[in-house]
C-alpha cells in the first residue's frame, strides 16, 4: 500500500546547526602516495571477461577519432 501524498514528508528550509557542519582538515597532499600512470599503456592481452571479441566489438562501434592523441 502507498502513503497518501498527505502524510509526504517535505523538507524544511533552513540553515544546518553549526554542531553538524562537516570540517574536512587535509593535511599534505593527498595524491603523494599515488603510483603514477604510464603514458603508453601495454598492448592489449585478453583476460577475464574482456575478450578479443568484446575489443573487436568496442573498436568497430568507435570510430579512430573517438579519443584525442593524449588520452
Amino acid at each position: 500500500k502507498y502513503k497518501p501524498v498527505a502524510l509526504k514528508v517535505r523538507p524544511v528550509k533552513t540553515t544546518l546547526p553549526e554542531e553538524f557542519h562537516i570540517l574536512r582538515k587535509i593535511e599534505g597532499d593527498p595524491l603523494a602516495g599515488m603510483p603514477e600512470i604510464p603514458l603508453d599503456p601495454p598492448e592489449f592481452t585478453p583476460k577475464g571477461r574482456y575478450t578479443q571479441e568484446c575489443k573487436e566489438i568496442i573498436d568497430q562501434n568507435h570510430s579512430e577519432d573517438f579519443l584525442t592523441a593524449t588520452e
